[in-house]
């Protein structure tokens, strides 16, 4: 699984991550939270690779900048922030279908199984309607159903998410969550939504100011006492 020791980031003015270690556990869904700015989505991009790692991440005990890109692509699967404006006119199927493309042969065609394998994750988070609509006229919580639906197309070991649930009303926000739990691997994912992350994660991680402030259950690390400290609002626990 993925592991991080001393890993330090920043820019010339501004320290991100500062001396971050921590093994993400294998087979379960990890929730990264923490006030804006205090490094989760940097964390996620240095186990994505899109930012340095050198010498500092290991998966599955083998340092992350040396695992073949075609191997990384087939294992991982990454929801980012940004998207590219460049495919704004490309139909919702053909961007879920991309999710395949670590699958193919370098000069073949996609198959059937990989049209049936990007029909059923379109089905599963509800844009099956949706298919043949171009991706610059949807809505921002269709848009982010339609990456989602091309990440799982992938069917990759482990999910990289950042802030998956953006821009998704209630009913698709549970949705999601309840297909995290479905899937069969890996979930590392990066919530605002603390209440997600209790009722849905195994595992959670809790950063302030670029450290781990605490990681483990839900149980130990959701606390009024360590959330009020990072948060700086107070938190009442409901049983």
């Amino acid at each position: 699984m993925f592991t991080i020791q001393h890993l330090s980031f920043g820019y010339p003015n501004k320290d991100v991550l500062q001396d971050i270690s921590i093994t993400f556990p294998k087979d379960t869904m990890t929730a990264i939270i923490g006030p804006n700015g205090c490094g989760k989505s940097t964390t996620l991009k240095h186990l994505s690779r899109a930012l340095p790692t050198k010498g500092h991440i290991t998966l599955g005990n083998i340092p992350l900048e040396s695992i073949p890109s075609s191997d990384f692509a087939k294992s991982v699967s990454i929801l980012s922030q940004i998207r590219d404006s460049m495919i704004d006119d490309f139909l919702v199927k053909d961007i879920v279908l991309m999710g395949r493309y670590p699958h193919k042969t370098r000069f073949g065609n996609y198959t059937e199984k990989d049209y049936a394998i990007a029909a059923k994750y379109m089905n599963k988070v509800g844009i099956e309607h949706l298919a043949n609509e171009e991706i610059q006229h949807l809505s921002g919580g269709e848009l982010q159903r339609v990456f989602i639906a091309k990440a799982l197309t992938q069917e990759p070991s482990i999910l990289l998410l950042d802030e998956p649930t953006n821009h998704l009303d209630l009913k698709h926000k549970m949705g999601l969550m309840n297909l995290l739990q479905e899937f069969k691997g890996t979930v590392i994912t990066v919530l605002h939504d603390i209440k997600l992350a209790a009722n849905y994660c195994d595992y959670i991680v809790l950063m302030n100011h670029g450290k781990i402030v605490a990681h483990g259950t839900p149980q130990k690390v959701l606390t009024p006492e360590l959330l009020e400290a990072v948060f700086e609002v107070p938190f009442e626990l409901v049983m």
